[in-house]
């Protein structure tokens, strides 16, 4: 006896697991690291990276959507409109129900948007875990080091300038690198490791926690600090940025301080540390 391919039990059992998907991918990506440390680090759940787990979310999202649409309109189609037309005349005898779902909806985007209580806290919960993954040292020089080129790279502070020279000390530690124009991820890929590997070999050494002077130190600006630590002045502000902190070269510490709700203590402690590096 001949069986018949049916449609309905595909689409079917190809919603339930685009949705098991969803729900997977979608805790994954809540609790994951920021972009930042999760591709300096190379982080991985269940052998996928974070870009992995967001093309995953994104391409079974579209399944789910285009399995939904033939669910509906083209299996179940009489039905969906009859129950629709049920539903709706419900819905106009039944006021009540029908505002508060519209209600409902409303407050959730705009709870969201707004980041009222309880959808803040939730949002705060997430952002903390996510926090929770990155520590001092696995974070990266500045923001997105591993889409750097060797070139550009060599240009932050403490790194000397000469590309040619990062590159030779990766191929001394036995790493293989095509060109100077190569991005740290490229390089890492093709080696089989992470950015933060690679960095480790051409990070300049670290010679103690250098200290601020304690008298006057609110009344500097941030260029001046970077200047007196011969480092640049944007990459103190990005550095501050990754935490949280926002500032500009010509800010004094204690307007930075005054701007972000933070003791001039705790600023000067971040400043110390990342000078430190």
């Amino acid at each position: 006896m001949k069986i018949r391919f049916s449609w309905r039990i595909f689409i079917s059992f190809g919603l339930l697991l685009s949705f098991l998907m969803l729900l997977v991918s979608g805790v994954v990506l809540y609790i994951s690291p920021p972009g930042r440390v999760a591709n300096w680090t190379d982080w991985r759940m269940l052998g996928l990276t974070k870009t992995g787990w967001e093309n995953q979310h994104a391409i079974f999202g579209f399944a789910f959507a285009i399995l939904s649409i033939f669910h509906l309109f083209f299996i179940n189609w009489k039905a969906f409109l009859s129950y629709l037309k049920t539903k709706a005349t419900q819905g106009l005898k039944s006021p009540g129900e029908l505002l508060a779902s519209v209600l409902l909806a409303i407050l959730c985007g705009f709870g969201t948007f707004f980041a009222l209580q309880p959808f803040s806290a939730i949002i705060d919960f997430g952002n903390r875990v996510s926090a929770s993954w990155e520590r001092r040292e696995t974070s990266p020089p500045v923001p997105h080091a591993e889409a750097m080129t060797l070139v550009v790279l060599a240009r932050q502070p403490g790194l000397g300038g000469d590309a040619d020279v990062l590159k030779s000390k990766l191929e001394a530690a036995g790493f293989a690198v095509g060109s100077v124009e190569e991005t740290l991820a490229e390089i890492a890929a093709r080696n089989r490791t992470t950015a933060e590997a690679l960095y480790r070999h051409i990070a300049p050494a670290k010679s103690g926690k250098q200290r601020l002077p304690a008298e006057g130190l609110g009344r500097r600006t941030l260029q001046e600090i970077a200047d007196g630590a011969g480092v640049s002045a944007t990459s103190l502000q990005l550095a501050l940025k990754q935490k949280g902190v926002v500032s500009e070269p010509d800010m004094t510490l204690k307007s930075i301080a005054d701007r972000n709700s933070i003791d001039m203590s705790r600023l000067r402690e971040l400043l110390e540390t990342m000078i430190s590096r």
